[in-house]
């Protein structure tokens, strides 16, 4: 079966929810606050591309 893919809302969404990670990322006070954020994301959007 074909998978299906996003639409273009839902892409939109999807991007929006990175934005709000990364900029909430930026806030944090430490280095190491920042970091713990990014990995979070990071392995988020990993086990998307996973399915």
């Amino acid at each position: 079966m074909d998978e299906m893919g996003m639409t273009d809302l839902q892409f939109k969404s999807w991007l929006k929810q990175i934005i709000r990670g990364l900029e909430t990322a930026k806030e944090e006070a430490t280095k190491e606050k920042t970091d713990e954020k990014l990995n979070e994301l990071l392995k988020d959007l990993k086990e998307d591309l996973q399915g």
